[in-house]
């Protein structure tokens, strides 16, 4: 396999950008609104989670857990949850133990000053901001072990030979929605770039990734490269066969189809290595429409919108890096 001029220098630096695993950066307001819209799944379902555990708080303790009181914790870890998710857009599994263990924390608040209360008045507020934190340092930690949780859960289990459809209406005519969109040998699409085809009909393609970095070369992104087969194509219709580097074979199929004002884009794909947890995840984060805008934002001059693009950073980076400072992350 050629290495496509260094995989055309990774990808220009990845569009001549911030360099591999790009640093935190503030969404503009396009930027965060597309995150919370595209991450709607995802946030609803941190909402059910918050939910789960202020029901089994008020199960526990009705006193402690009144109904205003339930109500505005809820609404604060709402504004938090869509906060979290506009600013670290591609971590998912964070969001939802942000949820878990922020509700916790909210729902405990109340009874740190009357745990204080028992040293004697002249140490209470050191008691107090002791107490404060710890129990920060605990949530933390509690986020940690549960991500790590989640992504076992996530990623565990057998393999489900499962259809993941979805649409996107654009607008571009079906042929110019054909090209664009179908993956075809001796081209470069975003991050996408595909080799020759060798007489058996398969061609190289190179995914560059915008959040990992290649192991043998970490100033570098990381490079993923599969084996493709163009299965039958038509104006109407393209299919592709994947197999990845495991060995496991995708199958993605697109269809075009006219409309007045441009096309639908139809995508079906069938993964060959996703787990239910997987399956789960992709559908909670509504990857594969956010992939298809990618795609179709190559043909604009605007700032990208889609996650795929944005910063992997998360809040518990952050929090590692201003508790043991090594390197910045903000720009």
């Amino acid at each position: 396999m050629s290495d496509f001029g260094l995989i055309s220098d990774r990808i220009d630096g990845l569009f001549g950008g911030k360099g591999i695993l790009m640093s935190f950066s503030w969404p503009s307001l396009m930027q965060a609104t597309y995150r919370i819209v595209r991450l709607r799944r995802l946030i609803a379902a941190a909402y059910v989670l918050v939910a789960a555990v202020l029901a089994f708080a008020a199960l526990i303790s009705p006193e402690l857990m009144s109904a205003t009181r339930a109500a505005s914790i809820f609404m604060t870890m709402a504004v938090l949850i869509l906060g979290h998710v506009a600013l670290f857009p591609n971590v998912a599994l964070e969001t939802l133990s942000l949820s878990i263990v922020g509700a916790v924390f909210t729902v405990v608040l109340p009874v740190l000053p009357e745990i204080a209360g028992n040293a004697s008045p002249a140490y209470y507020q050191a008691a107090l901001t002791l107490e404060v934190v710890f129990v920060v340092l605990v949530a933390l930690a509690m986020m940690t072990a549960l991500q790590k949780l989640l992504e076992i859960c996530v990623y565990a289990g057998p393999v489900a030979h499962l259809r993941i459809t979805t649409h996107l209406d654009v607008p571009y005519s079906a042929a110019v929605a054909y090209q664009q969109f179908g993956l075809r040998p001796e081209t470069r699409r975003g991050r996408v770039m595909a080799g020759p085809v060798d007489p058996k009909g398969f061609f190289d393609v190179a995914v560059v990734s915008e959040h990992m970095t290649d192991p043998d070369d970490p100033s570098s992104p990381l490079v993923v490269k599969l084996d493709a087969k163009i299965l039958s194509s038509d104006p109407q219709n393209h299919e592709t066969m994947l197999v990845l580097p495991n060995g496991a074979v995708t199958v993605t199929a697109h269809r075009f189809v006219p409309k007045s004002d441009g096309c639908r884009v139809s995508v079906t794909e069938m993964p060959g290595d996703f787990t239910y947890g997987m399956h789960a995840m992709f559908w909670l984060t509504d990857q594969q429409t956010d992939n298809l805008v990618e795609v179709a934002e190559l043909m604009q001059n605007e700032p990208s919108r889609v996650n795929g693009l944005a910063h992997a950073v998360s809040l518990l980076s952050i929090a590692g890096v201003v508790l043991s400072p090594r390197q910045p992350v903000l720009d």
